[in-house]
């Protein structure tokens, strides 16, 4: 994956985890996401284009306050990529980092780690 596509990732990714509408949250997914992703963090793990989308609905349904935006630019490792983000929430601040695993021009892993940002003094 040239790094052009991984900017392309970077601003798909980022749309898709904010669209409200599910068709158009769809649609960035499937160009970015195989059919079959895994996507994994502590509590659980997805299996499937639409069981990422159903669960992206359900952040922003249930928020109100939910919005995902990058801190650091998409930082590419061969077949691999990490962002670094914030998401806000009605529950305060999380830094998340998104590690991505291309297989076939898509990402077939997708990890996601989030923690309580610090609170500012």
């Amino acid at each position: 994956m040239e790094n052009m596509l991984f900017t392309e990732l970077q601003d798909k990714h980022v749309a898709a985890w904010n669209e409200k509408n599910v068709a158009r949250r769809n649609e960035l997914l499937k160009d970015i996401y195989a059919n079959d992703i895994k996507m994994y963090d502590r509590e659980l793990t997805l299996n499937g284009l639409q069981a990422v989308s159903d669960f992206i609905g359900k952040l922003i349904a249930e928020d109100p306050v939910y919005k995902f935006s990058v801190v650091k630019s998409i930082d590419p490792l061969q077949n691999s990529a990490r962002l670094y983000g914030q998401i806000e929430t009605s529950g305060g601040v999380l830094n998340s980092m998104d590690f991505f695993v291309i297989e076939n021009g898509k990402v077939a892993h997708l990890y996601a780690f989030l923690e309580p940002a610090p609170k500012a003094s």
